[in-house]
């Protein structure tokens, strides 16, 4: 089993490097506990191949928080590094923790520092303990392959260059460069699960068994190929998955080739949320869903997307879509894009997504596509009578979120196409046609 590092300069350094170029603005993290104080001590060395900033959060939660405020500021001013504090009181969001609402303003901090200071990246104290005890709270919540991850080195700009070191080395470097850091004593309220996690599970655990911390390290790295690999695999199911008329569809086959657990980790990445944690009930929650849905049963995943089950696939629709008009009058969205313009004749296509009209009878007149409504008719094309527009689409078959999003062309309010179905029979092409017009619809 391979054994954690010793904390030197040059292990650290050669640790760091990994993720460094010339020349980076570097923004510590520093609380003014042991951790932060050595990350701190360690990176002065990397002066003056990169710039170092501070940025201390006083969540003014305890009394002892404006003193740990000055010794950060003193600290920095010692070694004349500029620093972005900043002191908080307790607003919580509706249903936020405290710890959850500490992570919240941390992380808006860090990047109004990073803005700030233009920095390049945010570097972090997190130890191989800290780690272990994030993949036993993981465990706890219940979680998959993922969470035995624990906590990643690297995250965009954000380096945690301490992942490889155990907290008992972080103290013999304290204890060897007599550094002085203040001590948080909210650490040792076993109320907090983390605290609880460290001092009850963690501690005696390490005590009894030398290489607990190891064994947890070696598990994450398995853990970490394990689920690049899934990834790359999710990603290119993801890649081949049908767009049409702006619907994402997903074969039902594919529930029987993957778990349910990553048919909705699939899900994740199509609604373009891979990277961001899910909650465990909502991991459950869909997955259930996934197993018990019937024809026609929807699920809203967030505000964005929604999830239909049809007959034999299922369907993911982004009612986000926002419509704009360019310069040449055409109709342009992320996803819609309507073209109109005059043509020799009629050629013949079966694309429904591209017809032939009589320019004529569209001339002078306000055009405006729109998604149907109840109530509206239309003279279908070849028909004699007018028809309904709901009943055209029962007759189609379309699905409900087709049915939906279904738009029409209209000409002074008048119905001339029911896009990617079939135009009026009012402005078809006859012997007489001169003015030759095309319409060409696209949905990406």
């Amino acid at each position: 089993m391979k054994k954690l590092k010793l904390l030197t300069f040059n292990s650290f350094n050669c640790e760091i490097s990994k993720f460094l170029s010339n020349n980076n603005n570097l923004l510590l993290a520093i609380s003014g506990g042991m951790d932060s104080v050595a990350l701190l001590h360690l990176c002065l060395r990397l002066r003056p191949k990169h710039k170092l900033y501070a940025v201390h959060v006083n969540h003014g939660l305890r009394s002892r928080s404006t003193i740990e405020q000055k010794f950060v500021k003193n600290l920095c001013n010692k070694y004349k590094i500029p620093l972005y504090a900043k002191k908080y009181y307790p607003t919580f969001h509706k249903g936020e923790s405290m710890e959850m609402w500490a992570r919240r303003i941390r992380q808006s901090t860090y990047q109004s520092a990073k803005e700030k200071f233009n920095c390049d990246y945010i570097l972090t104290a997190h130890h191989a303990n800290d780690l272990v005890e994030t993949i036993l709270m993981n465990l706890d919540n219940g979680c998959g392959i993922e969470g035995l991850r624990g906590i990643p080195k690297n995250n965009q700009n954000l380096i945690r260059p301490f992942l490889s070191y155990k907290k008992s080395e972080i103290k013999k470097y304290i204890k060897r460069k007599k550094l002085n850091f203040v001590f948080d004593e909210s650490n040792n309220d076993i109320r907090i699960k983390r605290n609880f996690v460290r001092h009850q599970i963690l501690k005696p655990w390490v005590n009894q068994t030398e290489d607990v911390i190891e064994k947890f390290l070696e598990l994450s790295e398995k853990a970490n190929h394990a689920t690049d690999r899934m990834i790359v695999a999710i990603t290119q199911i993801a890649k081949s998955t049908i767009i049409k008329n702006g619907l994402i569809i997903i074969p039902n086959k594919l529930t029987k080739v993957l778990s349910k657990n990553h048919f909705v980790r699939l899900i994740k990445e199509l609604v373009k949320e891979s990277n961001i944690s899910w909650r465990r009930n909502k991991w459950k929650a869909l997955i259930q869903w996934v197993g018990t849905s019937k024809t026609g049963s929807k699920y809203f995943i967030n505000n964005e997307w929604t999830i239909l089950r049809n007959r034999d696939h299922f369907i993911l629709n982004n009612k986000s879509v926002a419509i704009k008009i360019n310069n040449e009058g055409e109709i342009i969205s992320d996803c819609i894009h309507l073209k109109i313009k005059k043509t020799d004749g009629l050629t013949k296509n079966n694309n429904p997504m591209h017809e032939t009209i009589d320019g004529q009878l569209i001339s002078d007149k306000k055009l405006l596509l729109r998604t149907w409504k109840h109530g509206d008719r239309y003279k279908p094309l070849g028909m004699n009578g007018h028809k309904k527009v709901s009943d055209l689409l029962i007759d189609t078959k379309v699905d409900r979120f087709t049915k939906n999003a279904q738009l029409v062309l209209t000409a002074d309010d008048e119905i001339i196409w029911v896009c990617g179905q079939t135009i009026s029979d009012q402005v078809k092409v006859t012997k007489n046609t001169t003015n030759f017009v095309e319409l060409s619809f696209t949905q990406k």
